[in-house]
């Protein structure tokens, strides 16, 4: 299974939720190298929404923090 289809299951679950790619890495022993480069496609798709948050640990370093994208929302009617 691919790390679009993990994430795009637990955002259904979760569609609520937010990761980061450190989190993605960590929950599917995934290179964290390569998440940012397949998630984009999703997120062109709509499957998941990729934005960038202040890191709170980080001073004003940005992070990018991945959601439930438009069309999955609207899959689950949410």
């Amino acid at each position: 299974m691919s790390i679009v289809t993990h994430v795009a299951v637990y955002f259904a679950l979760h569609p609520d939720a937010e990761l980061t790619i450190v989190d993605i890495a960590d929950r599917w022993s995934a290179v964290p190298n390569n998440i940012g480069k397949t998630l984009a496609y999703a997120a062109s798709k709509g499957w998941v929404d990729s934005k960038l948050k202040t890191n709170p640990t980080a001073g004003r370093r940005a992070i990018r923090v991945y959601s439930a994208g438009p069309r999955l929302l609207k899959e689950i009617a949410r």
